[in-house]
């Protein structure tokens, strides 16, 4: 389980809050200029959007969460995986190795909000995504392990996003919710997260 640092949440929320105060001042006080009191009205806008996912993903982190698992066959998972990859990736190339097989329980609709997270997570800047399939064991019991590496070809990383790391909390919170387990390794040219889910019995 990913645990909620209150540091980062108080800094992220600080943030938010000075955006959306900022934002609120400027839309406040008309500066003549429609163009400029146009972005203005926008801006604000995205802050308490932005606010609102933040308050919305925190009470996810902390309430029950219902699953409605289904079955589906560890090849399919893999498949939306892939599909997940070149969406949230865009042109990025994705390759993928090993097989899939036997079936697997999960609740597509939270699962695949945790995917999009781990995804984003592996900030792969052009360099694209491998996606390894294997057959593991974890905690006692039979799963499918798939690993996602990207190679960063500067070893550089790029700040991450306000809400990145109560998004990464999230995560781990579906998939252990899954009885699964979600880990990151990030090494100075590569970073890789291991997603383990059980196979249903």
């Amino acid at each position: 389980m990913h645990q909620l640092d209150s540091s980062m949440l108080t800094r992220d929320l600080e943030i938010l809050l000075d955006q959306l105060y900022y934002w609120a001042k400027r839309a406040e006080e008309p500066s003549g200029n429609g163009e400029d009191d146009g972005l203005a009205g926008r801006m604000l806008e995205t802050a308490t959007s932005t606010l609102e996912t933040f308050v919305t993903t925190l009470l996810d982190c902390v309430r029950p969460l219902e699953l409605a698992p289904i079955r589906v066959p560890a090849s399919d998972l893999v498949s939306a995986i892939v599909v997940r990859a070149r969406s949230e990736l865009g042109a990025a190339s994705v390759t993928v190795s090993g097989e899939a097989d036997g079936t697997v329980s999960l609740d597509a609709v939270h699962l695949t909000r945790a995917l999009s997270t781990l995804l984003r997570r592996l900030d792969p800047r052009g360099g694209g995504v491998h996606v390894a399939v294997s057959r593991a064991e974890g905690g006692g019991r039979s799963g499918i392990e798939v690993a996602l590496r990207s190679d960063t070809r500067r070893g550089a990383r790029v700040a991450r996003h306000v809400m990145a790391e109560l998004e990464w909390a999230l995560a781990g919170r579906i998939v252990a919710l899954h009885s699964g387990e979600v880990h990151e390794h990030t090494r100075p040219r590569s970073q890789t997260i291991t997603l383990f889910l059980p196979m249903a019995p």
